[in-house]
């Protein structure tokens, strides 16, 4: 595997993929975690990136990366519509996802989240909530909060700091900005390797398209909801 001059890793869907056949968990430490990610132009576009979310979070630089196609240059989210298609640029360009590896930060997201569930549990959530807060408990099996899944009122500043870094446009255009927050660098690996191994499996079983020389190419009409079904536009969440 090389990198160009900026940084950013060389590779193709079916060099990526040979490499999560195998060997995952050294993919996810040379590679998936480390480089310059395609959806910045250069190394200091990213820094300036990783700088302005750590100044706002308290989170140091080093405990902050990107995954998913802004990260790689395509998608390997191991879902048939999704599969080995190129990054969105605009009109409808696609999400900056951000790591944050911080226990206290975490912690602090967690209890927040928990207090807000204690006053409204379960049986008392229905349709965008009651799927969201399945969507937790997966995630929690990996140590993770995802923001993507909060409600509105959770983690306010949180949600404020994702929203202006974006409108910064570090890397030339406007992209939302998600987070999926860690307690520990073993949750966000373990997190990786599992992907990765769903990934391969579903490529093996013919579930998900075999990798090619180039990623597909993405759609013309780019999803418009966020993984609640809501406006991307509006950044409502529940």
């Amino acid at each position: 595997m090389e990198f160009d001059e900026h940084g950013h890793v060389i590779w193709t869907p079916k060099t990526l993929y040979d490499l999560a056949k195998a060997n995952r968990l050294q993919l996810v430490d040379r590679y998936l975690m480390t480089g310059t990610p395609w959806a910045f132009p250069d190394y200091g576009c990213y820094c300036d990136f990783l700088e302005a979310v750590a100044e706002r979070t308290g989170v140091h630089p080093r405990n902050l990366y990107l995954r998913g196609s802004c990260q790689i240059g395509f998608s390997i989210a191991p879902h048939q519509s999704k599969c080995w298609t190129a990054m969105r640029v605009e009109p409808n360009p696609s999400d900056l996802d951000l790591v944050i590896v911080d226990e206290a930060y975490f912690t602090r997201c967690e209890r927040e989240l928990q207090r807000w569930e204690d006053r409204n549990p379960r049986k008392v959530l229905q349709g965008r909530p009651f799927k969201a807060f399945l969507r937790r408990q997966q995630d929690r099996q990996f140590n993770c909060c995802r923001d993507a899944d909060l409600p509105t009122a959770v983690c306010i500043h949180h949600q404020d700091i994702m929203r202006r870094v974006a409108q910064m446009r570090h890397c030339g255009l406007h992209r939302m900005l998600s987070a999926f927050i860690y307690p520990d660098w073993l949750s966000a690996r373990v997190r990786y390797d599992f992907d990765l191994r769903k990934l391969v499996e579903g490529v093996e079983r013919g579930e998900l398209p075999p990798p090619g020389d180039k990623p597909l190419p993405a759609s013309d009409i780019a999803p418009l909801e966020d993984s609640l079904g809501r406006d991307r536009g509006s950044v409502e969440r529940i």
